[in-house]
């Protein structure tokens, strides 16, 4: 069994993604519900995380400094957003409220820390497109030796920025 503490490459939605951080969805005195949930798409699409739902609330005042909360899903798990009304015309800031990690950068990383440590990984298989670095959050991948024999690569987050601790077990 191995366990150490390793801070994963965490690929981060950034505050303004090529200028699409800020958006104008006023309609009339109150934000636009679906463009501010369009505005959720377009950030979590330029990090190839494709969303199955983005939800904001209704009714939200057109008002600099109003705040709000968009929740999206991607494969079962939630992504949270802040939303803030940066000026009264309407842009919006949106900025994820977690750290999130996608999975198929993550995977070659893991695969690389066990070579490193002297583990043959023929294949490794991480579940899902998208993990949210949630402190106490269990993650897991399958992992298959050149030999054939399958483990378990298990992570528990430490914090909400993605370091963790990890332990490898034999199936």
């Amino acid at each position: 069994m191995h366990s150490r503490r390793l801070a994963l490459r965490i690929v981060v939605t950034a505050l303004a993604l090529q200028g699409l951080g800020a958006c104008d969805v006023v309609f009339n005195s109150k934000i636009d519900k679906t463009k501010a949930e369009a505005l959720v798409k377009s950030l979590l699409t330029q990090e190839n995380i494709t969303p199955t739902s983005v939800t904001c609330p209704d009714d939200q005042e057109n008002k600099k400094g109003v705040t709000f909360e968009c929740i999206a899903v991607a494969n079962g798990t939630e992504v949270h957003f802040g939303m803030e009304v940066i000026d009264d015309a309407g842009s919006v800031m949106a900025k994820p409220r977690d750290h999130t990690l996608v999975v198929a950068s993550v995977e070659p990383e893991i695969k690389a820390d066990l070579q490193g440590k002297g583990h043959q990984v023929a294949t490794i298989d991480c579940h899902g497109n998208v993990w949210v670095a949630i402190k106490g959050a269990t993650v897991t991948c399958d992992l298959v030796d050149e030999a054939g024999n399958a483990y378990l690569w298990s992570a528990t987050f430490t914090d909400d920025k993605g370091t963790h601790e990890h332990s490898v077990k034999a199936k």
